[in-house]
């Protein structure tokens, strides 16, 4: 499919393949992941660097009170969310791209004062790649049903159920992609996990039998 064919109107064009691929069920759940995430990662390119110096700042925020974050109280939890939202306004750029970062920078603080697994080794990856799937959710995922019908004639149902099966492999790539931004400090080299070996070498395999 030429990428300026258009099946879902409320898609953007960059998104029409995979959405494509994953209505016509021709290929395997990995290909359409590998296809969404192919698209995903220009579309975070050409959002910019904004997110990246944003998430880096409100992890700074946040390592201040991580050596005493099981003293950490509501008040503090507060006090964080609001130096989020300052940093957010303070920052020189798009307001969608301030709203995505700080909506995954308040999820993380929401994870930490519900005493939820946080990798507080890697706070700015983690909230990057939160961002990511803001970014994900919004331009992608969020949009799917909102068509009459879908491509191909497949229903909702189907489509939810293909989308579901390739969250494995997203959730990987996104988080290869928010590793690469936040080594970096820049979304410019941005790289998909490598492919899965098609098959492992069987050891005790007679390769010369005929």
């Amino acid at each position: 499919m030429p990428d300026g064919d258009i099946v879902h109107s409320r898609l953007r064009r960059l998104y029409q393949k995979p959405y494509k691929w994953l209505c016509e069920g021709t290929a395997t759940s990995d290909e359409c992941a590998r296809a969404l995430l192919e698209k995903l990662k220009q579309d975070i390119k050409a959002k910019g660097d904004l997110p990246v110096a944003l998430s880096q700042a409100m992890a700074d925020s946040v390592a201040h009170m991580s050596s005493h974050l099981e003293e950490a109280r509501e008040g503090d939890f507060a006090k964080l969310s609001v130096e989020f939202e300052a940093l957010a306004q303070k920052a020189d750029g798009r307001l969608d791209l301030k709203e995505l970062t700080l909506r995954a920078g308040k999820s993380l603080l929401n994870d930490l004062r519900n005493g939820r697994e946080v990798d507080i080794t890697h706070i700015s990856e983690a909230i990057f790649g939160r961002y990511i799937h803001e970014v994900y959710e919004s331009e992608f995922k969020e949009r799917i049903p909102l068509t009459l019908e879908h491509h191909a004639g497949i229903t909702q149902e189907t489509l939810e159920k293909r989308i579901e099966d390739m969250q494995s492999s997203i959730g990987s790539g996104i988080q290869k992609f928010a590793q690469n931004a936040i080594r970096n400090q820049s979304v410019a080299k941005l790289s998909l996990p490598r492919r899965p070996s098609q098959k492992a070498i069987d050891l005790n395999e007679d390769l010369l039998a005929v």
